[in-house]
């Protein structure tokens, strides 16, 4: 028994600030596998199927990366924290979807500029612009498949996941970086050069606010913008 004066030792637990090595191995390799999971999925889906193939592709686009990601939080660390998982003022929500409206106004431009680079990549969203512009309640599913699913599973893992591992080192690096990563993984198309610009918006300011929740406002506004758009015009 310690003498009556002693004081008892304090227990401290270790908090790891960024995910690691491991939680971005886990994270890409499930990735890989569910990504391919839902492609194989999506392919053997009948013509006749009730459900739109639009649809299907979102569903992949934000299960599979949100499956990753909840992967990664769990082999290890066990925190959201670390991942950008943090309350913001709504200041900083604010500015996201005033981004994500500017970066929907780029579109046009930046589209003019590359779409004739890349001859046929009008074909790869044609589903999505089918899905959005078929029925109202079509539209309505698209847009919370698309526009609100999507952006929160890929924001969770290409800015909570990499962007925050890559940011342990030099910021801007981590922030193009994980921009870059983020448009490759949409295909080498018209696509691309638009995914790099959220992605240098949305890392810019989950480096600056340290939530990933001003990323994940640019990516629904942008999304759900363009969705709308082409289902209404």
């Amino acid at each position: 028994m310690p003498p009556a004066n002693s004081v008892a030792p304090v227990r401290t637990t270790s908090f790891v600030t960024r995910p690691g090595w491991v939680e971005l191995a886990v994270a890409v390799l499930a990735a890989l596998v569910l990504y391919l999971i839902g492609g194989v999925i999506a392919v053997r889906l009948p013509d006749d199927a009730p459900v739109s193939p639009g649809h299907v592709n979102f569903l992949i686009s934000g299960l599979a990366p949100l499956g990753a990601f909840t992967l990664a939080v769990v082999v290890r660390i066990r925190d959201v924290r670390p991942f950008g998982y943090r309350w913001v003022s709504p200041g900083w929500l604010i500015a996201g979807m005033v981004i994500g409206i500017v970066c929907f106004g780029l579109s046009w431009p930046v589209s003019a500029v590359f779409d004739p680079l890349f001859p046929g990549s009008e074909d790869v969203q044609e589903s999505y612009r089918e899905a959005a512009s078929s029925t109202i309640q079509s539209l309505a599913v698209t847009v919370v498949l698309g526009g609100i699913l999507t952006p929160i599973g890929e924001e969770f893992l290409f800015r909570g996941v990499l962007a925050n591992f890559l940011l342990r080192w030099a910021p801007w690096a981590a922030v193009t970086v994980s921009a870059a990563v983020f448009a490759v993984a949409h295909g080498i198309n018209s696509v691309m050069p638009l995914a790099f610009v959220i992605g240098i918006a949305t890392g810019l300011l989950l480096w600056s606010s340290g939530s990933i929740w001003p990323a994940v406002a640019v990516h629904m506004v942008y999304n759900s913008a363009g969705l709308i758009y082409h289902g209404t015009v």
